[in-house]
């Protein structure tokens, strides 16, 4: 894990995964800090929470969510740097996940600029319950006029229910760009 010698497009928002794995962090579950560079969880810091990293051998984070009120998101975020998009065709992900209880946890491309951010949604949720299961989805970027090609920042956004508690591990999760 010291190295990070990949190559191309989605080599940074990867290797971030890879660490983030490779930490298997617990503890509280902060909000608008990072868990590890590169990623963080937000949710309404004015409303009731209590969650917890819980640290799974094998995936990329496990988590618990015991009180979860008075919020109107609860997300995780992970950076995508600042990737230019103009010169390819696709963007999208690989999740392998599992829940005790099923949930349905929506997908999106968020890109900033100095004027304020904009969310790209995928197509299909991502469907955790209690056998692991993979989802695959994808972004054809030529045609998504609400995806900027070019942006000053990118973060993938997993949006996870916010009225209720939940515990959900993600297995695997993993980018491409074409």
């Amino acid at each position: 894990m010291s190295n990070n010698i990949h190559l191309g497009p989605d080599a940074e928002v990867n290797q971030i995964i890879r660490v983030l794995a490779a930490q298997n962090p617990t503890g509280d579950i902060p909000c608008e800090e990072p868990v590890v560079p590169g990623v963080q969880f937000s949710f309404d810091p004015n409303a009731t929470f209590k969650g917890s990293l819980q640290g799974a051998e094998d995936a990329v984070l496990s988590f618990k969510v015991e009180q979860i009120e008075g919020s109107g998101w609860f997300a995780l975020h992970i950076s995508l740097g600042g990737i230019d998009l103009t010169p390819y065709d696709v963007i999208g992900f690989v999740c392998k996940s599992d829940a005790p209880s099923a949930l349905a946890i929506k997908a999106c491309l968020r890109s900033g600029s100095e004027a304020g951010f904009s969310d790209c949604f995928f197509d299909k949720h991502v469907v955790a319950y209690g056998k692991t299961s993979t989802h695959l989805d994808a972004i054809d970027i030529s045609q998504r006029p609400d995806l900027p090609q070019q942006a000053d920042w990118r973060d993938f956004v997993l949006f996870f229910p916010h009225d209720k508690p939940l515990e959900v591990t993600l297995r695997d999760l993993r980018f491409f760009i074409v």
